[in-house]
């Protein structure tokens, strides 16, 4: 699967509100190691651009439900 981060993060969250019931209002935590999502070991491979991503993903899907 060749998917950026964004569409990765999108679908994951898009499935996370699903299955979770998730309303307006909800809180939603998310802690994640970047090292990790780029397939390195936790705290190895800090990237800046991957958290960019991954924010922008959950924003951009947040704003899109209000």
């Amino acid at each position: 699967m060749n998917d950026t981060i964004y569409e990765q993060t999108c679908r994951a969250i898009s499935q996370l509100c699903e299955v979770a019931k998730l309303k307006a209002g909800n809180i939603v935590v998310v802690g994640c190691s970047t090292s990790e999502v780029t397939g390195a070991k936790i705290g190895s491979h800090s990237s800046p651009e991957v958290a960019a991503q991954i924010f922008a993903a959950l924003q951009d899907y947040t704003q899109s439900k209000q």
